[in-house]
């Protein structure tokens, strides 16, 4: 009877806190926000961590395993090699993409006013060619007022973007902090593992922390071949657009590759904003280099799709398209950019401990639940 009652008061607690969370969503989402933020060095931290394991890890066995090195001063080198490339890495994004991305974007600011006259143009040709005045159309896009609304925004945000007038001095901060984070993380792994593997099992009796650390474990896996997965496959499909879009004669390649890279980070629609409003400023410069890019991102991606991803991520999440859609939603919804690409991943890990959860509950109470109509006997 007692135990009854427990399984019905949890189950009461579990409906009534998915309840609160629908009712709340926006103070609960103000929450988890100021949260990120207060904790944002930390958790960059930790996504650094997993970031720079494996290739510490690869020095610690590869470079330094047969070494007379004592264990701590391998990883310790091991550790200093991996930040050594990262920051390297971090050197030679900002010292040559950054700045061929910056005069890409204010060149495109400086011609604007030519590719709306030649928008204008063939906007006229195509109306006479469905009979509609060029008067008319120059009535309708002017009520549009697009281009002193992309003019005004050019004219605001591109010379900051230049002069990076931004909190450079917080983000710096942040960037040291994220870094000696992910730096003791990493050399003190096992100690932290340990710890935390003995709050658990102090808190909880064996069956549930033995789930708990399973869950863990993938949940590390997941987040290690998702994180690192995602950033390969975005660095291939962006360098790939880069150089198809330089081949194809199309302006502002790095510009271009630089957006369909970053965005492609986020599932099912990071193709999306990425491609269309690339699709929607060529066509301000020739529709002709709109169609040619068009087509040549639907190939990409249908690459990307159907060989790229398979290869680098895998089928690791274990949930439908549906399930990714709405992960996307809410992860978007909570945490911007950010929050889609990693809602991914934390429902997944969600959907899997509550789906192994309910085969537990089914196993011991020896329910085998059926497509077919009806209750269960």
């Amino acid at each position: 009877m007692k135990k009854r009652m427990f399984v019905y008061g949890g189950s009461l607690s579990i409906a009534v806190l998915i309840a609160m969370f629908f009712l709340f969503f926006d103070r609960v989402v103000d929450f988890i926000q100021f949260i990120l933020s207060i904790g944002s060095p930390f958790l960059l931290g930790i996504f650094l961590a997993f970031l720079l394991h494996k290739p510490s890890k690869w020095f610690e066995r590869k470079l330094f395993g047969n070494t007379n090195l004592k264990q701590n001063n391998k990883r310790l080198l091991s550790i200093i090699l991996s930040f050594i490339l990262f920051l390297c890495l971090i050197v030679l994004f900002f010292g040559t993409i950054i700045p061929s991305l910056i005069d890409s974007s204010m060149q495109f600011a400086d011609n604007f006013k030519s590719y709306w006259g030649n928008l204008m143009d063939y906007a006229t040709s195509l109306g006479k060619q469905l009979n509609i005045s060029g008067q008319d159309i120059e009535r309708a896009l002017n009520e549009t007022d697009l281009f002193n609304t992309v003019t005004s925004t050019l004219t605001r945000y591109l010379p900051e973007i230049a002069n990076y007038s931004y909190n450079v001095i917080r983000l710096i901060i942040n960037f040291i902090l994220a870094l000696v984070s992910a730096f003791y993380i990493l050399l003190d792994k096992e100690s932290l593992v340990r710890g935390l593997k003995k709050l658990n099992y102090a808190l909880f009796d064996k069956s549930m922390a033995n789930f708990i650390t399973a869950w863990t474990e993938d949940a590390k896996l997941v987040f290690e071949k998702y994180i690192v997965g995602s950033i390969i496959d975005s660095s291939i499909i962006g360098v790939s657009c880069y150089i198809g879009v330089s081949l194809l004669q199309i302006p502002y390649a790095p510009m271009i590759g630089f957006v369909v890279g970053v965005t492609n980070v986020i599932p099912v629609f990071g193709p999306f904003i990425g491609a269309i409003p690339v699709i929607v400023l060529l066509l301000l410069i020739d529709p002709i280099y709109a169609l040619i890019f068009a087509i040549f991102i639907l190939i990409l991606q249908q690459i990307d799709g159907n060989v790229i991803k398979p290869i680098v991520l895998g089928d690791q999440l274990g949930i439908s398209g549906f399930w990714i859609l709405f992960s996307v939603t809410i992860g978007g919804g909570i945490g911007g950019v950010v929050g889609m690409f990693l809602g991914v991943p934390v429902f997944a890990l969600l959907y899997a401990g509550i789906r192994d959860f309910s085969k537990s509950r089914l196993a011991q109470k020896h329910i085998h639940i059926t497509d077919k109509k009806g209750t269960v006997d």
